[in-house]
């Protein structure tokens, strides 16, 4: 009888032409016995909830944050991050086809899922800029011209500063005056919309200090919503999860609440149930629209059919997910509709296969992997021209550069994105978990 060690199990994948990082791919620890790392989640915004919660934010300053296109960040508020679960999906998050790789097929989160869940823009200008070098008084100026404040050099780290001392000046002003002047509601607004961009929309992993580089693009409040902030927010989502899926890492950071409710919009086995929506917030100022479909999470949970916290049952939920828990296309064509016009402007470009920016990220939206979250037959896609390391590339060592110029090549996909938009036949008939395409 032969010895048991010349048997080994073949953990894939079976043909290595598309999953080309599996030997530092975190899935790989996990076949090696390494089964107990849950990702610690970075974010900043747990004193900025505290403070509108305390102090709503005046309706004055609400018309900024609306005409900004960040509204639905905001009426959506914050739901409290299951890191088990955030781990569960970055196992099975693959950066050589930024999707999830399950039972069922591959399946992301796309330009669709960002729009109607949080309103946010995916039509306009990449998120770009020029990452000047810009001195603590520099920094002060343009705080004190955008935020109304000039923190003391002490609240600063190169191009960073604490949160703490953003919040602290919030709440030396928590009250507004109906009689404000449009350059003071403009200064508040900008506190908000800053505060949403670098500590949720785009936090890192730096720990209780906010990335000062969004802040000059909030300058001209007029063209503040001429940006896709939704395709922003996924390249930087799409970043994370790419960095957080090799074995090295033990943090995420980013906008996770777009991918926990994600996965509660989809995967049944993972979703609580909802008892009943709470109160706050869910009344409109007049002349205000509702919040986007994301705040509909802003609820009473209850746990009782699926779990919380626990690692072990996420996993193995997902590893014996069958087709119908997966439900590829959770927004009907009369939800959609009947959700405010700021969270279905952009459809003409959801199912685009282009590459989506966030100053020097460049990541890859590959709806053609997942034609069946838009109702349609999925074929064998066809390779993207890019590097499946490109997550390991950031902008430390690049003072002074010129990322839309940096970024010339893949931006001229961009600007013609129309051009890109996939299409195939529509389902006609369910298709089992064995018919569909996965890459693995």
């Amino acid at each position: 009888m032969a010895n048991d060690s010349e048997y080994k199990l073949d953990t894939g994948p079976l043909e290595s032409n598309v999953l080309t990082g599996q030997l530092t791919h975190r899935s790989q620890d996990i076949w090696e016995g390494n089964v107990n790392m849950i990702l610690n989640t970075r974010r900043e915004d747990g004193n900025f909830w505290k403070l509108i919660e305390k102090y709503p934010i005046h309706p004055r300053v609400l018309e900024v944050i609306r005409l900004s296109g960040l509204y639905g960040v905001y009426k959506s508020n914050r739901p409290a991050i299951d890191r088990s679960l955030i781990t569960a999906l970055v196992e099975r998050w693959r950066p050589e086809t930024h999707t999830f790789h399950f039972r069922t097929g591959e399946a992301t989160i796309t330009l669709q899922d960002v729009e109607v869940l949080y309103g946010l823009p995916v039509n306009g200008d990449p998120l770009l800029g020029n990452e000047m070098i810009r001195t603590i008084e520099d920094w002060q100026n343009i705080c004190q011209k955008l935020l109304g404040f000039v923190p003391s050099r002490e609240d600063f780290k190169t191009n960073f500063i604490k949160v703490a001392a953003f919040n602290s000046h919030m709440l030396s002003q928590p009250y507004f005056s109906n009689m404000a002047t449009q350059d003071m509601v403009n200064q508040k607004a900008t506190c908000f919309m800053f505060w949403m961009i670098a500590g949720m929309m785009m936090a890192d992993t730096s720990g209780g200090y906010l990335k000062l580089m969004y802040l000059p693009m909030l300058e001209d409040v007029d063209k503040i919503g001429s940006y896709s902030w939704g395709s922003a927010t996924l390249a930087y989502l799409y970043h994370f999860l790419c960095k957080a899926s090799q074995s090295t890492q033990n943090e995420i950071a980013e906008f996770l609440p777009l991918l926990q409710i994600w996965a509660w919009e989809r995967v049944t086995v993972l979703r609580p149930q909802i008892v009943a929506h709470r109160d706050a917030r869910t009344i409109c100022h007049v002349g205000l629209p509702r919040g986007p479909h994301a705040t509909r999470w802003f609820a009473h949970l209850s746990w009782t059919n699926t779990t919380k916290h626990v690692l072990k049952v996420y996993r193995d939920a997902l590893d014996s997910m069958i087709e119908d828990q997966f439900i590829w296309e959770p927004y009907s064509d009369d939800l959609i509709e009947s959700l405010p016009l700021y969270c279905h402007a952009g459809r003409d470009i959801w199912r685009v296969r282009v590459p989506i920016f966030c100053w020097d990220v460049v990541e890859v939206h590959l709806p053609d992997r997942v034609m069946r979250q838009f109702g349609l037959q999925q074929a064998i896609p066809t390779p993207f021209p890019f590097d499946s390391n490109h997550f390991r590339h950031d902008h430390r060592g690049r003072p002074n550069t010129n990322w839309e110029l940096e970024h010339a090549h893949w931006l001229s996909f961009w600007n013609q994105r129309l051009q890109y938009s996939c299409d195939a036949p529509p389902v006609l008939l369910k298709i089992g978990a064995a018919e569909t395409f996965c890459g693995c």
